[in-house]
């Protein structure tokens, strides 16, 4: 692509004073950019290598292997992870259904999830007994870990 004024075009945008903006810069962008200047004594052009640093996620906060809790208890299971780009948590619950977090907090039911991962089930009862797990996921792959929540 070639921006020869001040311009935006889609996340990329070309300032007045010749600086380019990537927004959301992710792997892809990686590779050689080219600045052209011209002016009526002649061109100058300078080469600039840009490297995008990314990782897929890994989980570093996460739930025991078992948890147990009595009815009516609040159960929190942590599940925070790193990755360039930011990973998206999901967590599978018992009955197969899938919450994911999202910019604010959550509440679906009994179950609370924070935009950072963390899931809460308040007022445990049988019905949340099972495995419950988290996936940490981003286009370079994805993390998981699994938790089983007894009841009794």
């Amino acid at each position: 692509m070639v921006m020869d004024a001040p311009q935006a075009v889609g996340r990329f945008s070309l300032m007045e004073n010749g600086s380019l903006t990537v927004r959301e810069a992710s792997v892809f962008d990686r590779g050689t950019y080219l600045c052209k200047v011209s002016t009526e004594y002649g061109t100058s052009v300078m080469t600039v290598p840009v490297i995008v640093i990314a990782y897929p996620p890994r989980i570093t906060s996460e739930p025991a292997p078992v948890i147990y809790a009595r009815p009516g208890n609040s159960v929190k299971l942590n599940c925070m992870a790193i990755g360039i780009p930011k990973a998206e948590i999901t967590w599978e619950l018992p009955d197969k259904s899938h919450l994911t977090t999202g910019a604010q907090s959550r509440l679906y039911g009994n179950k609370f999830l924070h935009p950072q991962g963390s899931l809460v089930i308040q007022q445990s009862t049988q019905r949340d007994a099972g495995f419950y797990k988290c996936t940490a996921k981003n286009i370079l792959g994805s993390d998981s870990k699994t938790t089983y929540i007894h009841i009794f």
